[in-house]
């Protein structure tokens, strides 16, 4: 056995560990002195508030791959590159849109309020506060106008589906959000006020008239009224997206200081609906459908959106539960009643089940955050859900189909049958997104 000899450092070597861990503590110690007077309570809840805003602005914003991801598995593979492109670039048109002229039309202030804002285009003068306010009001601007994209997918050309995302972030969804989210908004003076905590109204209701609106004016894709089979192409896909979407939601419902209650509300609403939509499939059809279980998750997340805040566990559960039944036979009306093409079912996932969730509202409120329902004694909290539910639903449909039609006129809003039939990835794009498959 040989002995090992420990070796201990040097003197001089110990000597500059000294000097440096001194100046780190001189240092920390000099900027507690310098700054420790400036720290209050209320800054410290100011920052800490903003950063879980922007925290949460973040989650909102990661759900725009949710979104690609589950239209694209909803869609043919000729149209990937097309629909990955659109979920992408309708963020960013939308965002500078809301940048320029939405929020101001939607938060602003002026001769106006109350109908539309009239200060603060362009976002000149924001404080820090103001700054992070906006980026949270763009990220849900920014998933009203990507609601649309499934419902006009395969079949719209890429500069008219890059100018409506223009409009829709700058005047069409910040006019409904101002009404309904803006602190004189007309929706919020009628009775108790429209009580809509994240959105099922003013970003998914929105979004999805939006949706059905552009899937009427444009028309259906060529075998639909055939019955031709037009399947997506890839389940994993569908699958990622939605997980993807339900992460993201937590983002979208818990900016509040009821953090655990809408955590909890999201999660068993979001589950709640997948459940009862797969049950409801295994009974018609015998089958485990995951497309509609997926959706059916999305549907429950979308009806709770409104109440997150203000429904107990088991009214979150309940609300999720008939999401995902509405959601499987309002795409049976969506597609053989009202007779629209919507590839991806955002018309019944956004428009419908969103209409559901402010109605909730009125129903299962149960007094958390101020706001109370037929359940606990406050019928009169039904007639702001129900006009604002209207408004939103005659807002989208109207508002979309004057801005399809338009875009119709002037730049074509459909791409040609040739182009159709080989699919807009190659004529479009010049790319394919499994050229391994291509010819």
């Amino acid at each position: 056995m040989t002995n090992t000899k420990i070796l201990s450092p040097t003197p001089f070597k110990l000597k500059l560990v000294m000097i440096a861990l001194l100046g780190i503590g001189i240092f920390i110690g000099t900027i507690g002195v310098a700054y420790a007077q400036d720290v209050t309570a209320e800054s410290v809840n100011d920052t800490v508030g903003n950063a879980i805003t922007v925290f949460a602005a973040a989650l909102v914003f990661f759900m725009q791959a949710g979104f690609a991801f589950l239209g694209a598995g909803l869609i043919r593979s000729k149209n990937t590159v097309n629909y990955m492109t659109k979920s992408f670039l309708d963020f960013c048109i939308a965002s500078l849109g809301f940048w320029a002229f939405g929020f101001a039309l939607m938060m602003g202030g002026g001769a106006a309020s109350g109908i539309i804002g009239l200060e603060g285009f362009f976002l000149v003068d924001f404080d820090d506060s103001g700054l992070v306010s906006w980026f949270f009001q763009m990220v849900f601007a920014g998933t009203a106008a990507t609601i649309i994209a499934g419902a006009v997918a395969e079949r719209t050309k890429i500069n008219a589906y890059f100018a409506y995302s223009f409009i829709v972030g700058a005047v069409v969804y910040p006019i409904y959000g101002h009404w309904a989210w803006s602190d004189d908004g007309w929706l919020t003076q009628i009775g108790p006020g429209l009580a809509d905590y994240a959105g099922s109204a003013v970003v998914h209701m929105i979004g999805g008239f939006l949706a059905l609106a552009g899937a009427i004016v444009v028309g259906p894709r060529k075998g639909f009224r055939e019955g031709a089979d037009l399947k997506g192409h890839n389940i994993p896909y569908v699958v990622i997206g939605t997980f993807i979407l339900f992460f993201g939601w937590f983002g979208f419902n818990i900016n509040s200081d009821t953090l655990g209650l809408n955590a909890v509300n999201t999660l068993l609403a979001g589950a709640a609906g997948a459940t009862s939509a797969i049950y409801v499939v295994l009974l018609r059809t015998g089958k485990a459908d995951i497309e509609m279980a997926c959706n059916g998750a999305l549907a429950g997340l979308v009806g709770i959106t409104a109440g997150c805040a203000y429904v107990d566990p088991w009214g979150a559960v309940v609300i999720g539960l008939i999401a995902g039944v509405i959601m499987i036979f309002g795409v049976d009306f969506i597609k053989n009643v009202v007779k629209a093409d919507d590839p991806v079912g955002a018309v019944t996932v956004h428009g419908i089940c969103g209409a559901w969730g402010v109605l909730a509202v009125g129903i299962f409120a149960a007094g958390h955050n101020g706001v109370e329902g037929l359940i606990a004694g406050n019928a009169e909290q039904l007639i702001p859900q129900i006009v604002g539910l209207l408004v939103a639903a005659a807002w989208g449909l109207g508002a979309g189909f004057v801005l399809f039609k338009v875009i119709d006129l002037s730049m074509g809003l459909r791409a040609s049958e040739e182009e159709e039939m080989s699919g807009l990835d190659e004529p479009e794009h010049g790319a394919s997104a499994y050229p391994e498959m291509a010819g």
